[in-house]
């Protein structure tokens, strides 16, 4: 059997390319801000290496979908 090694190459055109030097900083420019925004007491913003989540908890799906709402608004403002 012969494996075949197949080399995909592109131009970036915006971001910043993955294992770049860059990378680190600009992730402090970009998400410190958010990471520091006032969230309910039943919202947290969680946040490793290049990845984001905010969790949401509620008395019913109801409920925490309301809250996810509002914290999805001030992250879209933020936006």
């Amino acid at each position: 059997m012969s494996t075949n090694s197949v080399s995909i190459e592109r131009r970036v055109t915006k971001g910043c390319p993955q294992g770049s030097c860059c990378r680190p900083g600009f992730w402090n420019l970009l998400y410190n801000s958010l990471l520091k925004m006032e969230f309910t007491s039943h919202s947290k913003a969680i946040a490793f290496a290049n990845d984001l989540i905010i969790v949401t908890k509620g008395e019913s799906i109801v409920e925490a979908e309301n809250y996810m709402n509002v914290e999805l608004r001030k992250i879209s403002d933020w936006a």
